[in-house]
């Protein structure tokens, strides 16, 4: 069940990718193409781009990367921009095992001043670095790798925040068995204050599965991955 709803939209989705510099290869050997690219590969006709790229990222180049996909963007007719702040209470390490934490809220700190500069009005925060900070069972031990809750957890709220943004009622009531709310306000605001179990078939396999990964690791990066370990 796809906890993304409220609204047309396609997913692109890639472990291991990047805002514009050359990804990284991810756990079966595949290096996915940056979100530059991706962006650029899809026909016009959306209306809002919805960012969570970074956690694979340095912030040296962060304000660089915003302005260049926020152009492309443009150039597309995107209209919004809504960019996810990085969870960044985490224990991931980069390549020269400076902490990610550091990395994420500097990055997050570049966002909010970027946004408060005005240079792109159509670029809006979506806090899910603080909607999720304290929701430890949503991750892994490296708080950024998400478990099962923690994925029908993001998708949920980017629906919610989308169908805020938008003036709509919720996709989905708070807790199963009451109506949504209408309009749906902002989870930025209320926090994560609903019943994920009720909601969604979390611990369940999809009909179409073939199998089930939980993902373990050192919870840094390059890393050998847990199975070679």
């Amino acid at each position: 069940m796809d906890s993304v709803q409220g609204f047309d939209h396609t997913l692109a989705l890639a472990s291991c990718r990047r805002r514009m510099s050359t990804s990284c290869t991810n756990y079966n050997g595949f290096v996915p193409i940056t979100l530059y690219e991706e962006l650029d590969n899809h026909p016009d006709g959306y209306a809002t781009l919805i960012v969570a790229t970074g956690y694979n990222d340095s912030d040296r180049n962060f304000t660089e990367d915003i302005r260049n996909i926020a152009t492309l963007a443009r150039s597309h007719g995107y209209q919004r921009l809504v960019w996810l702040t990085l969870r960044s209470n985490v224990s991931y390490l980069s390549p020269d095992d400076t902490g990610f934490a550091e990395v994420f809220e500097r990055s997050n700190a570049a966002l909010r001043q970027i946004v408060e500069d005005g240079t792109y009005p159509e670029l809006v925060i979506a806090d899910w670095a603080t909607f999720a900070r304290d929701q430890h069972d949503w991750f892994s031990g490296d708080g950024i790798h998400l478990r099962t809750a923690g994925a029908y957890a993001a998708g949920d709220y980017i629906s919610r925040k989308i169908a805020f943004l938008e003036v709509q009622p919720c996709p989905q009531p708070a807790y199963a068995g009451v109506e949504p709310i209408n309009p749906c306000p902002d989870p930025d605001v209320h926090g994560p204050v609903i019943g994920l179990e009720s909601l969604y078939p979390i611990g369940e396999r999809g009909p179409d599965a073939g199998f089930q990964l939980s993902w373990e690791g050192s919870s840094s990066w390059p890393a050998a991955p847990w199975w070679e370990l």
